[in-house]
């Protein structure tokens, strides 16, 4: 998984990130506090509240089917905070950070330890196509466009996930980014999730609720993937191959609703210059860049329709192609 340098060569990847801001401003976005992700997560949880009263009142009707779409749509942003907690800056506490993170989870059908070492390996690499095991290669073609929004990779990847996990066969790659002292642990971790799964399953089957668990969590769950995909897309897809993130990462500017949901992850590029600010400091983090010292550049989309019309225009040019972006770039300085 190491790529093969010269002699005297450097690691691009182990430079050093350079600060985004001056240090002790920097510092001020870094603090840690339970309140914002406390009151964020409980308007999260809110609104899937509300959309589980939906399904329960359209029960029987076509209404369902809308209501089934919002309550998945919910479920699958729910790897924002899991995303937040893996990095320790959703809250101050360290056991809230893991608790949270593993609920989503499991609703999520991604084991949180599993995902905290892939995660870190993402932002340590990011955009390497030998390392980096997050990284989506541009589609060759509009087939491979809607292969990656359907998920009919990512699928057959949470699946095996869960199954290497359950049996410990970590192919080279999670080998690599899995610390051996942690492997028994995510060996666990997949075991439980997938036996609460099963004992679930098996209780709703013996007490006829079967029909609950496939319309308020399991159907939404995957028919909403692909709203997750365009978003996910966006973030890195037609970015340079390279460790800058300023090249290698897309922020994409959006609604209220959808940085609500998305716990301010459309600050993307953001987040990968320092990705120890938590997300409620994102915001400010954007709008204190333009005055930054060093007077840098990176690339902004202006909405996901903008960001996959770049992306769709430029299919066809194989892995490692650059998209001729028409966002704007916005100044760092």
């Amino acid at each position: 998984m190491t790529p093969m340098l010269t002699p005297g060569e450097v690691d691009p990847w182990a430079k050093p990130a350079k600060a985004p801001l001056p240090r002790k401003e920097l510092k001020g976005l870094q603090r840690r506090r339970n309140g914002p992700a406390l009151r964020h997560m409980a308007g999260h949880l809110a609104v899937g509240g509300a959309t589980t009263g939906l399904i329960a009142w359209s029960w029987g009707t076509w209404w369902m089917l809308p209501a089934m779409f919002a309550q998945g749509i919910v479920l699958v942003f729910l790897f924002a905070p899991m995303h937040e907690c893996t990095h320790g800056t959703a809250f101050r506490t360290r056991r809230l950070n893991s608790t949270v993170a593993t609920f989503c989870g499991v609703l999520m059908m991604r084991p949180a330890l599993y995902f905290r070492y892939r995660h870190a390996a993402h932002h340590s690499y990011t955009q390497d196509p030998e390392r980096d095991p997050d990284q989506v290669p541009m589609p060759d073609g509009i087939s491979g466009y809607l292969g990656e929004v359907f998920g009919m990779e990512f699928w057959p990847k949470v699946v095996g996930t869960l199954y290497r996990g359950c049996t410990g066969r970590f192919n080279d790659r999670e080998r690599f980014f899995l610390p051996e002292s942690e492997r028994a642990r995510v060996i666990w971790e997949a075991r439980l999730m997938v036996g609460l799964y099963v004992a679930a399953g098996a209780v709703c089957v013996l007490t006829g609720t079967w029909a609950g668990l496939l319309a308020f969590w399991l159907l939404p769950r995957v028919v909403a993937e692909p709203t997750l995909r365009l978003v996910r897309m966006a973030e890195h897809t037609g970015m340079a191959e390279g460790a800058d993130p300023l090249t290698n990462t897309r922020t994409t500017l959006t609604n209220p609703l959808i940085r609500f949901l998305y716990w301010n992850m459309p600050y993307h590029a953001e987040h990968h210059l320092a990705p120890s600010v938590p997300f409620h400091n994102l915001a400010r983090l954007h709008r204190a860049l333009p005055g930054a010292p060093a007077r840098r550049q990176y690339v902004v989309s202006k909405g996901y329709v903008r960001a996959h019309r770049d992306i769709v225009g430029s299919l066809g040019q194989g892995s490692g192609s650059t998209v001729p972006t028409s966002t704007s770039v916005a100044v760092t300085g």
